[in-house]
């Protein structure tokens, strides 16, 4: 008897949405790298308004001709790509007409209303600002925008608070990165968060307007403040309550910078942002109030009164994109419920990651975005091919193995991610993910009944204590687990093409192994002789280089000679460690430079084929030294016609040891001299070659 032929049906046409998303992300990405003027975004609609009319009236015609299929799938395609084009040109606060940015530094005045708590920095405090109005030859418009605004402490303490209005001078500046190599891109980062302007001045030329009105807050955000007050009242460790106001809240004001560090080096740092993890316990809790719902008819009534109960969570937390993209799923998974209807997960999250970057289109840019999907996806594909892999009998074991199986589901797709972004792998991520699940869920709890409990100062007090002692041993198990990592693990480098190639493998081998696909895995397997190609292409290269290098590092100098696989340390400031490992961690991990040769003292030294000296002291004016390069790292006057006559450089370069605005003064004297010279403050980090 012949049998039904059996047809496998690709993942796009379970889940349609996919092929909406990807268009639709790729105009987002393409507006995003072309900076298209102004003028150019009406182009935009009326490309993607034709593209629907084109796809509108071939699919009316309903006609058999294959070619025609062809044309209304493309239509769709641009359709939708011209979309996020659009969507992404409506999204830039530069193409607002009352955008503030649009006539700064003309000697105006602006109110402005502080948006978050003021963040302590080292030498001033942080102000997230939204500009409101701007007062021209005595006359107020209404204008919108955000920036950040830099007070210097000054000995003066910080009176202004969030909610708070006050008067800003006209001292606009460009965001603009210190120009270190391979440096974190701040200014690309605020430009797709819409600032694209900060100012430092004193605590003095600031003038209070308005101080903050919080009964007239969002209700979302007095829940928020309360909720952190008492949080702030009944958990007295700073470390333990900066952690939880983090993980349950959202605030990460508090939240101390090394416990951060440990959290990112064990691969558990997900476990601070809130995402579908809060989500699934604030339902538990829900779920547990409602106990007495026992029959499964009356499920869809449990999800009916936890939706808009996650939703205000959702906005009390700040609405981050992550803790967003979990309320959309858990909003699609209750409707399903409530409508007795079965949707794919996969579908689901495609439809999930659409509606979030059609209302935030930058967030396709996002890392925690990008984590987030990538977790949840691996999840939806990987959880159950690998608990089918063990049957464990016992119900604590089982627990145990779906913590396991999820933890190495998730880490197949984020791992890759996670190397490209953070440059480390957590050796026991498994172990640290297991722990920090189960860490997770108790405090979250416990949170809840602390903020619940504060009615009985006694019992809220007690439970802080319990968090207080359970978020110690914890952070003794994750410095425990840190110190399995070698430290070779904290500077692994894969460049974007790598990353691909990797996905590549992951992708032919996982289809193998799932679907017994032979074409994959010869795919995969050439993947991977590829990306082993370019492993050791990259280390060919790291083995050849040569190159000097003056870091931008602040106020002092950090110079660096590079060679193979090590680098030497010619001049620092040992009083100001973190500011350089700031700057020069990203270089030693691109550059795959992590070990130090301590041996290397020399002044004068060849690079490239060019003679450098870093010159540490005044010489005679008689003499006669000439170099290519010359860096000057002592500060006194500087005479530009005599180190030319001295040195004949053909560039000099000025390091962080003079100021600003005496680095301005030195290039406009070498300048007068015919002498080319590098300003590190203007010019950003000089590297040779």
């Amino acid at each position: 008897m012949k049998r039904w032929p059996l047809h496998t049906t690709n993942f796009w046409e379970t889940a349609p949405f996919f092929r909406i998303l990807l268009p639709f992300a790729a105009g987002i990405f393409c507006y995003d790298q072309m900076q298209p003027a102004k003028a150019e975004g009406i182009y935009f609609i009326v490309l993607a308004l034709l593209s629907l009319l084109v796809f509108g009236v071939l699919s009316i015609a309903k006609s058999d001709k294959s070619i025609y299929g062809g044309i209304v799938f493309a239509a769709l395609q641009l359709c939708l790509f011209f979309s996020g084009l659009s969507i992404s040109h409506f999204g830039d606060v530069r193409n607002n007409k009352w955008w503030y940015g649009k006539g700064v530094n003309e000697g105006n005045t602006y109110l402005a209303r502080i948006t978050d708590a003021p963040a302590r920095k080292d030498h001033s405090w942080k102000l997230p600002i939204a500009v409101v109005n701007v007062i021209k030859d005595g006359k107020i418009s209404t204008v919108t925008g955000n920036a950040f605004l830099y007070l210097y402490k000054d000995m003066q303490p910080m009176l202004l608070h969030k909610g708070d209005t006050i008067l800003v001078p006209d001292k606009w500046q460009a965001i603009h990165n210190s120009g270190n190599p391979f440096e974190f891109d701040y200014a690309t980062y605020c430009r797709r968060n819409n600032i694209l302007f900060s100012q430092s001045c004193s605590i003095k030329n600031i003038r209070l307007y308005a101080t903050n009105d919080e009964d007239n807050a969002p209700i979302a955000e007095r829940v928020h403040d309360w909720c952190m007050h008492e949080l702030d009242t009944y958990i007295a460790d700073t470390v333990a309550k900066g952690l939880i106001q983090a993980m349950l809240l959202g605030d990460e004001v508090n939240l101390d910078e090394d416990l951060r560090q440990s959290y990112s080096e064990t691969g558990i740092i997900h476990i601070i942002a809130i995402s579908g993890g809060n989500v699934i316990i604030f339902f538990t809790v829900i779920s547990a109030l409602l106990w007495w719902l026992k029959n499964k008819r009356h499920l869809w009534v449990k999800y009916a009164i936890a939706l808009p109960l996650v939703w205000f969570y959702v906005m009390m937390a700040g609405a981050p994109p992550s803790a967003v993209r979990a309320a959309i799923m858990f909003s699609l998974l209750a409707f399903s419920v409530m409508l007795q209807k079965n949707n794919s997960s996969l579908n689901t999250l495609f439809a999930t990651g659409f509606v979030l970057l059609f209302a935030q289109p930058m967030w396709l840019f996002s890392v925690g975005f990008q984590l987030s999907f990538v977790a949840v996806l691996s999840l939806i594909l990987f959880y159950a091919p690998i608990y089918k892999c063990a049957s464990p009998k016992h119900i604590v074991t089982r627990k145990l193995w779906g913590a396991v199986a999820a933890s190495i589901a998730a880490e197949v797709l984020v791992a890759p991610l996670v190397i490209y972004y953070f440059h480390t792998f957590p050796l026991l991520f498994i172990v640290a993910n297991v722990a920090a699940f189960l860490f997770m869920e108790v405090v979250l709890v416990l949170s809840m009944v602390v903020i619940a409990a504060s009615v009985v100062p006694a019992l809220a007090s007690i439970t802080g204590a319990v968090i207080v002692w359970l978020v110690t041993l914890f952070d003794h198990i994750v410095k425990w687990l840190q110190g399995f990592s070698p430290a070779s693990f904290h500077f692994l480098m894969i460049t974007g093409v790598e990353l691909f190639i990797i996905y590549v493998v992951i992708t032919g081998l996982s289809l193998f192994l799932i679907r017994k696909k032979k074409q994959a895995l010869f795919t995969g397997i050439i993947a991977c002789c590829v990306l082993l190609i370019s492993f050791c292409n990259d280390e060919w290269i790291r083995l050849q280089q040569d190159r000097l290098v003056v870091y931008n590092t602040g106020k002092t100098n950090h110079v660096e000679l590079i060679r193979g696989a090590r680098f030497s340390v010619l001049h620092t400031d040992t009083a100001v460690t973190k500011q350089v490992a700031y700057a020069v961690n990203p270089a030693h991990i691109n550059w795959r430079v992590w070990r130090k040769d301590s041996n290397y003292v020399n002044e004068f030294f060849e690079v490239g084929g060019k003679t450098v000296l870093v010159l540490n002291e005044a010489i005679p004016a008689e003499s006669k030294f000439p170099v290519d390069y010359l860096i000057v790292n002592y500060t006194c006057k500087l005479n530009a016609m005599q180190l030319k006559n001295i040195f004949s450089p053909k560039m000099t370069v000025i390091g962080n040891n003079y100021s600003k605005r005496m680095q301005e003064d030195l290039v406009k004297s070498f300048t007068v001299n015919g002498m080319s010279v590098h300003s590190i403050a203007n010019d950003g980090a000089f590297i040779l070659p």
